[in-house]
């Protein structure tokens, strides 16, 4: 049944009713993916027609944007329509396809961005910065992004009440801006 079905052009995942089927075989149609094209600049604003699993990019128009100051960039995706680069639009459709999500650490020293797996709880996402994170996890202190960056750091967003304390079952959302709380 299987060898039929992908015979006749559908994925395996749509046929598939019993995972013993496909238990060892490592079907390439099982995995996610993302088609990009690379299309002429006057075929951008026709990629609506593209299927959503897939993008359109115009090398052409990526290579110009790498070349100019920001507010030229931001100029120049307007007059094509666009809102964001190919290559900004890439890296969200790829963290779409693959199912990842960022969440922010920031200190007096640095600030950084983690990547995680979308569903992922608080004690594992601190996990991926330190393992001994997860098993010390006491609590998050989260505030979104959009906060964070409006009231220019935690403690105008602590005085707006944009943060909140959460436990061990919060799941982790994209852009979240996190102060883990360990304990000894």
């Amino acid at each position: 049944m299987l060898k039929e079905a992908l015979n006749q052009g559908k994925m395996a995942r749509d046929v598939v009713t019993d995972p013993e089927e496909v238990r060892d075989l490592q079907l390439l149609t099982m995995k996610p993916m993302l088609m990009v094209a690379n299309v002429s600049e006057s075929q951008i604003p026709q990629t609506s027609q593209i299927p959503q699993s897939n993008l359109a990019i115009c090398a052409e128009t990526e290579s110009q944007l790498a070349g100019l100051p920001e507010e030229e960039q931001k100029e120049y995706l307007k007059s094509l329509g666009l809102e964001k680069s190919g290559l900004d639009r890439l890296i969200q459709k790829a963290y779409e396809t693959l199912g990842l999500i960022s969440f922010l650490t920031t200190g007096v020293i640095e600030s950084r961005a983690w990547t995680i797996e979308r569903g992922m709880k608080a004690p594992a996402a601190a996990g991926v910065i330190h393992t001994d994170f997860e098993k010390k996890f006491i609590k998050a202190d989260v505030v979104a992004f959009d906060d964070f960056i409006a009231n220019e750091g935690w403690k105008k967003s602590r005085e707006l009440g944009k943060v909140r304390s959460e436990g061990r079952e919060y799941l982790m959302r994209d852009g979240d801006v996190v102060e883990f709380k360990i304990g000894t």
